[in-house]
């Protein structure tokens, strides 16, 4: 039957470009990470340990909506299959919750009223980002069983989340942060990052309704696998748990959560290194981020040339570890007083340069991994007889929204334990503060990403293994 619809419905460049649309809405979702905190914290005065716990609670509804989301898609029967309903659904409260962050009512003012708030908006996008990411991804499993193909369909999404959500970047800095009269550093501007909230609100929006319906025509192929078990809190435990069992699995769910929280904490400190530690300005800062995006646009020919032939498992850990090395290493060389200064050329085109082969390094990881969970969908099925697409997907945006969350939370902790001041512009902060900034950031980031390493490197689900359970599985 699989072989059948695939002949059938061949998965052509343009539904792979259309699954990439779900890029679109993650982008913009991850590029809040960057400013989410500082807005909260040094616009709207929040004491950023605050914030960061603000939206470190989320982990706790993650925790329930995830694993459900999935469930209850995997269990879907509708004349719009298992997926869509879920898709189509998300539009309105996904929209809706990521604008609401950024224009809270003019009264929210204060501690107290300001964190509450950022908790509630912070739930409505967690359970909305759900809704849909979670029958996102369980969609890799289903549109293709081919090994190499998995990967490309997931290049395609990590290639516009990276050029969407840096080329944000690029915007805020350019368009949305310049320095104006009323403010001389753009990073203090409000109307600024509302403006940018009214851009990513209509991206979302349209790129949720571009993915469902460019991959409407896929349903029959879709809804091939139907779950016999009925609907109950008992199967759906028994899911869960037959799931988790699988050992390779549980390698790639570590390995994201050390590599979400390193990345969620990197995010969430973007902003504070770039402009507080380095010192660039919104002009030079918009420059940086063009490689960034640059790197985002080349990563489909780069990472087809890369991987053909190679488990995925190795490509992983070369781009972590690669992208650990650069991330790292001028932060080290600065505290050791060997790197460019400060307001020079030099650090301006050494961190230009070193941003492009971040960020690509980055996506390596990114793509191998979601794309080596989507194979663990045939390992479940051989041993269980089900394909819990939606259960194991879950596992995927638990994850990663867990630990952004969490990154998200050590940062904010970071910077009320080193007493790094709320509404100060940059240059305006200590030294002794400034360099404390980049001592708790260095080590903490290379701990958690070398923790991710060893995680993944425990993945036992190789190109021949994966074939040879298709096999199996087509002799029933």
């Amino acid at each position: 039957m699989t072989d059948e619809l695939e002949t059938r419905l061949p998965i052509t460049p343009g539904a792979r470009w259309s699954f990439g649309t779900g890029g679109i809405v993650w982008g913009v979702i991850w590029n809040a990470h960057y400013f989410v905190l500082v807005f909260y914290s040094q616009v709207l005065g929040l004491d950023p340990g605050l914030a960061g716990l603000a939206i470190g609670v989320g982990l706790i509804v993650d925790a329930i909506t995830d694993p459900l989301t999935g469930y209850l898609s995997d269990n879907t029967r509708s004349r719009w299959g298992r997926r869509h309903p879920y898709l189509y659904a998300s539009v309105v409260p996904l929209a809706l919750s990521y604008f609401l962050i950024w224009h809270p009512p003019a009264f929210v003012t204060g501690d107290a009223p300001l964190f509450a708030y950022l908790i509630c908006c912070n739930i409505a996008l967690r359970i909305s980002t759900t809704i849909f990411l979670v029958p996102a991804f369980s969609m890799v499993a289903e549109l293709t069983s081919d090994y190499d193909e998995r990967t490309r369909l997931l290049t395609r999404f990590n290639c516009l989340v990276s050029v969407v959500g840096n080329g944000m970047s690029v915007l805020m800095y350019a368009v949305w942060l310049v320095p104006s009269e009323q403010y001389a550093d753009g990073i203090m501007n409000m109307e600024g990052y509302q403006r940018a909230g009214v851009f990513g609100t209509v991206a979302i929006a349209g790129a949720v309704l571009a993915f469902a319906v460019g991959l409407h025509r896929y349903i029959p192929r879709l809804i091939q696998f139907k779950a016999p078990a009925s609907v109950g809190i008992k199967q759906f435990f028994r899911q869960v748990h037959d799931v988790l069992r699988i050992a390779s699995l549980r390698s790639v769910i570590v390995s994201a959560l050390f590599y979400y929280a390193g990345t969620g904490a990197y995010a969430a400190l973007w902003v504070y290194i770039y402009s507080y530690f380095w010192e660039f300005s919104s002009y030079q800062i918009s420059f940086i981020v063009i490689p960034m995006v640059l790197g985002g646009l080349l990563l489909p020919p780069v990472l087809a040339r890369f991987t053909e032939g190679r488990e995925k498992k190795r490509v992983a850990l070369f781009g972590l570890l690669g992208a650990i090395m650069v991330n790292v290493f001028p932060i080290a060389m600065r505290l050791l007083g060997m790197f460019p200064a400060n307001h020079t050329e030099a650090l301006f085109w050494t961190m230009l340069t070193l941003g492009f082969f971040e960020t690509i390094l980055f996506l390596f990881y990114d793509v191998c991994w979601r794309s080596m969970t989507a194979d663990v969908t045939e390992q479940n099925q051989l041993e269980t007889g089900r394909r819990n697409e939606g259960v194991i997907s879950s596992a995927v945006t638990f994850v990663t929204k867990c630990a952004n969350a969490l990154g998200t939370l050590i940062a904010g902790t970071m910077l009320t334990i080193i007493a790094f001041p709320t509404g100060t512009a940059v240059g305006k902060v200590p030294e002794e503060t400034i360099f404390n900034l980049g001592l708790v950031y260095g080590p903490m980031i290379l701990v958690i990403w070398l923790c991710s390493c060893y995680a993944i490197n425990r993945y036992r689900i190789t190109r021949v293994g994966h074939s040879e359970v298709l096999v199996r599985l087509a002799d029933g």
